[in-house]
């Protein structure tokens, strides 16, 4: 588990995933208007991503995700019995 947090001092942020078994949970990243929302109206589980709290990328081997770096995100504990191996990185200017 890698509970939710940003990157300072980074523009973008990113991860390689090398090894995603069958089970292996998926990168949650927050909706960053999540703290304007308090009257917001209750959300439906079939709602399209854009209206949703949290959205989930579900990598395969090999893809490279990047996201900004003040993007709050988390990664659930791994529920396979297999190692999920990535290798996450930050990019800044200068």
């Amino acid at each position: 588990t890698h509970s939710g947090h940003i990157h300072p001092h980074s523009v973008i942020s990113g991860t390689t995933y090398i090894a995603m078994p069958v089970g292996a949970s998926a990168i949650r990243f927050e909706d960053p208007r999540l703290p304007q929302m308090m009257a917001a109206p209750p959300r439906r589980k079939d709602a399209r991503n854009g209206l949703k709290p949290f959205v989930y990328v579900a990598p395969k081997v090999g893809d490279v995700i990047l996201w900004e770096s003040w993007l709050r995100h988390e990664v659930p504990v791994n529920m396979s019995e297999e190692d999920r191996i990535s290798v996450s990185f930050n990019y800044r200017w200068g």
